[in-house]
């Protein structure tokens, strides 16, 4: 069974949860060594300040994700190692998404015992992995916003050449000013995005792994009941 094997259900949340903290941890010295105050001052596109905030909202949004994802293998815990029936795992409420999937796919199983339709698993999958593939296109995203930065910043470069006109020192001091500025652009959103997007990939496949557990039970309590 699935439900009985080493893996620890009631961790599940909280090894997410040690993982945030140790991101709350990174964020709290950056802040303290004023790094996040370089970054939104040397930042002039402000993207860098936009993916972070992202970054941390989709971080706790998946948060909440797994935290769903724990109750509703807790739950199948209590109910099917005490022996209990399948439709009476049904008649929990449908206080959230995960389990209104779970319950869906039950009742549909169970509504034809003669057959099981695969379609009806695939279906199921496809729902459950919903917010999954939302997680990955933000990570996605946070890249090709870094690259946004990147061509932000080049063109601050250039636009700062084109007014060079005649060779004086004064000029040339604040065309240096208006290139470093440009280059800071490019690199703070360039790393900002690359480093977010490895963090958030991280907890997304630590999702997937949790998804895949609930969908692995559910699949096989399902089975089992029909046959």
């Amino acid at each position: 069974m699935i439900l009985d094997s080493s893996y620890k259900i009631d961790e599940i949340f909280f090894r997410w949860l040690y993982g945030f903290l140790v991101i709350l941890g990174l964020f709290y010295l950056l802040i303290y060594y004023g790094l996040i105050s370089e970054l939104v001052k040397n930042d002039a596109s402000y993207i860098s300040l936009l993916i972070l905030s992202v970054f941390l909202l989709s971080t706790v949004v998946l948060g909440y994700h797994v935290y769903l994802l724990n109750n509703c293998l807790i739950k199948f815990r209590i109910f099917f190692n005490n022996g209990s029936k399948i439709e009476d795992y049904c008649q929990l409420k449908n206080n959230d998404y995960y389990q209104s999937c779970i319950n869906e796919y039950i009742l549909n199983s169970t509504s034809n015992t003669k057959s099981l339709s695969m379609s009806l698993d695939d279906d199921f999958e496809i729902k459950l992995y919903k917010h999954h593939n939302l997680f990955s296109l933000i990570s996605d995203i946070f890249i090709r916003l870094g690259l946004v930065g990147t061509v932000i910043g080049f063109i601050i470069m250039l636009q700062s050449l084109s007014d060079l006109e005649n060779f004086d020192i004064n000029l040339m001091q604040n065309l240096l000013k208006d290139m470093s500025l440009g280059m800071m652009v490019a690199l703070y959103t360039t790393l900002t995005g690359l480093i977010t997007a490895i963090i958030l990939t991280l907890q997304n496949k630590y999702l997937e792994s949790v998804l895949f557990i609930v969908y692995s039970s559910v699949i096989n309590h399902t089975h089992q009941f029909i046959k």
